[in-house]
């Protein structure tokens, strides 16, 4: 498989989006996919070594392993190196995905071994394969409004033809009437999929904000119990309705409150990528307005 080097605004959704459709499901927290992105600073030789010896094993549950890469150009000398090797040597179930914010800056060595893809933004994007797979233009705005700039999690509507709009009417009639334990379980259960998350988890947050903190703790026990993407999806649905929605939810809290509570929300996020204990930092997040 010829590794893929995506480059322009959209570049990075565009990589994600790849390596969901080459796994056949989203790349999050899946067996099979390796992340080397660097958010901020280079991507050292010591992540590089990483790969190598993550990909000398066959798949665990895809057709293939799938790395994705980037921003292409922040690897460092030694890292590009180390990666040319693999580039040139890949084994037949390993696909490699890199993607890079300005093409000029990616040391030609790595260009030149991918195939290149210029990428408009996410929006465009996700736009695009919904009309192509047959979405009206009012479910397209509409699951646009969803996704946001996770063009992987289009996956999610491409696979078959979907009624969006009815599901959400439906998922929204459902949890208007469930006790709190009934909304852990519906989001624990649809985590993966960005609709029907989005319907019970915003319905979630308003139950647990109103619980008692014993239900609160309970809650965040049932969440974390489901593994460690469940609390993922939810504090990323918390840090989203708290930048949205919860000015009007809730009008006495104010604005530096909800900034506050919304900054904690998504920086929890990487800590459980640093092995943070899922249960007590859910139980942080939901509590954190009431002990600040």
């Amino acid at each position: 498989m010829i590794p893929q080097l995506y480059v322009g605004p959209g570049a990075r959704a565009a990589a994600l989006a790849q390596a969901a459709s080459d796994l056949g499901a989203s790349p999050a927290g899946h067996p099979d996919a390796w992340w080397g992105i660097a958010e901020a600073g280079e991507l050292g030789i010591d992540r590089i070594r990483e790969l190598i010896l993550w990909a000398r094993y066959g798949p665990v549950r895809a057709a293939r392993k799938v790395a994705v890469i980037g921003p292409a150009e922040r690897l460092t000398r030694e890292a590009a190196n180390a990666l040319l090797k693999l580039l040139e040597e890949m084994p037949p179930h390993l696909g490699v995905i890199l993607f890079g914010e300005a093409l000029d800056r990616v040391l030609p060595t790595v260009r030149s071994r991918c195939a290149l893809g210029w990428c408009p933004g996410a929006l465009a994007q996700i736009q695009a394969a919904l009309r192509t797979a047959g979405y009206t233009e009012e479910e397209i705005a509409f699951v646009a409004s969803l996704l946001g700039d996770r063009v992987e999690e289009a996956a999610a509507f491409l696979a078959e033809r979907r009624d969006p709009l009815r599901e959400w009417q439906e998922a929204e009639a459902v949890a208007k009437d469930l006790p709190l334990t009934g909304l852990v379980a519906q989001f624990a259960s649809y985590a993966a999929d960005p609709l029907l998350r989005r319907a019970f988890g915003r319905h979630l947050i308003q139950a647990l904000a109103r619980a008692a903190a014993d239900e609160v703790l309970s809650a965040a026990d049932q969440l974390a119990k489901d593994g460690k993407g469940t609390v993922a999806a939810f504090l990323g649905e918390l840090a989203r309705f708290l930048a949205v929605e919860a000015s009007t939810a809730w009008p006495t809290l104010l604005p530096d409150v909800l900034l506050s509570w919304a900054r904690k929300a998504s920086l929890s996020r990487g800590e459980l990528d640093d092995n943070a204990n899922p249960r007590l930092l859910a139980e942080v997040v939901v509590l954190w307005p009431r002990r600040s």
